[in-house]
């Protein structure tokens, strides 16, 4: 399922179920907290799509606004496989974990599988953090860039920085900007617009993440309703701010 407009830039949001995607998603768009005042999202079947704007290298004369469009992937075990269908085309992914939930972090592995089919082996046991040193190497190893982030900062607030990018942030809270969480999502952004960039001075790239826009899902082990759904989204123009569910 590719971008759902010619414009924009499509970027996934992928981890488990109930660790804050959505949220994170209206956080970065600048929505706040949820429509009507509400404190919690219900959890994402399919797909849900937000868009928001980005300043391109901010403070440069390459300086430009950019559409982006943030995939938030349903996370439940049972729709992993079908959720697949809506990976084509994006140029990058943002790994959301719940701070509070160990085991979140610790599947962020089998999310990296997911997107570039490369298995994932036991961390090594020889740093004080073997967990984070092998994560760190698997962002590093993949296609497309990768960005971490943790959700419910503010229930763990002694948690510290690792050793690559990664945000901790409280995402019923707007991100300030200029802040350092600020500035690691900017730049975040920008890799992901310069791999648009080189991906359309390569047309002939073969990669999955560039396939034609035309292309119709047919993934193993997806749903026919999952399919459907994806393939019966048509190119359209969207404010930003607006979300657009997909899936059922």
């Amino acid at each position: 399922m590719s971008s759902l407009d010619e414009s924009s830039t499509k970027i996934l949001v992928l981890g488990d179920s109930c660790v804050g995607k959505t949220s994170l998603c209206h956080c970065i768009a600048g929505g706040g907290e949820p429509p009507g005042g509400g404190r919690s999202f219900d959890s994402t079947i399919g797909a849900t799509v937000v868009m928001a704007w980005h300043e391109y290298r901010a403070g440069t004369p390459e300086q430009r606004t950019e559409l982006l469009e943030l995939w938030d992937i349903g996370g439940m075990v049972a729709h992993r496989q079908a959720a697949q269908v809506f990976f084509e085309g994006a140029v990058g992914a943002i790994l959301v974990h719940d701070l509070t939930n160990k085991r979140s972090e610790e599947n962020l592995a089998t999310w990296l599988t997911m997107l570039d089919g490369k298995p994932r082996g036991a961390a090594p046991k020889s740093s004080k953090d073997p967990a984070a040193v092998a994560l760190k190497v698997d962002i590093e190893s993949c296609n497309i860039p990768v960005l971490i982030v943790g959700t419910k900062a503010d229930l763990v607030p002694h948690k510290g920085p690792v050793s690559y990018d990664r945000l901790h942030i409280d995402s019923l809270k707007i991100i300030l900007r200029g802040s350092a969480n600020s500035i690691t999502l900017s730049r975040f952004f920008d890799s992901c617009l310069d791999r648009t960039r080189r991906t359309s001075l390569n047309s002939s790239s073969s990669s999955f993440f560039t396939k034609p826009r035309s292309m119709t899902p047919n993934l193993p082990g997806a749903s026919a309703s999952a399919a459907a759904a994806a393939a019966n989204v048509t190119n359209r123009t969207m404010s930003p701010y607006t979300s657009v569910l997909m899936g059922s």
